[in-house]
């Protein structure tokens, strides 16, 4: 399914669909065990939810771009800045770049995808 997947968790069309099929579960057993008046105050207290966690969401996901975190930068492109900042000698930064790269391959070779190098690869 499409959507911004973390790492450890599910992506927010698979927590909308889970919802949505737990919510028709819960508002069907109102309907059958508690009467309709139950299941239209559910099917309203699932609607706010949903608009909430859209809202909590939106506004989470777009502090979260604003700012390219640590992890989001290449590690390519982290080298890059520490020898442009002087942090790195030339002799330091080929070493590092070339472990890098022997990494990736190796990565490759074995069958893993890595998106750590992918600015190595598009310039290829």
């Amino acid at each position: 399914m499409s959507g911004d997947r973390g790492d450890d968790g599910y992506s927010l069309t698979e927590i909308f669909a889970i919802k949505f099929v737990l919510a028709d579960v819960i508002i069907v057993a109102a309907l059958l065990f508690a009467g309709p008046l139950y299941a239209v105050a559910i099917t309203a207290l699932l609607v706010v939810s949903v608009f909430l966690v859209w809202y909590l969401t939106e506004r989470a996901g777009g502090a979260d771009e604003s700012e390219p975190t640590r992890e989001s930068v290449d590690p390519v492109t982290e080298l890059q800045r520490r020898y442009a900042a002087g942090e790195l000698s030339e002799a330091e930064f080929e070493r590092k770049l070339e472990r890098l790269l022997d990494a990736d391959e190796r990565a490759e070779r074995a069958g893993l995808e890595t998106r750590e190098l992918s600015l190595e690869r598009e310039r290829s």
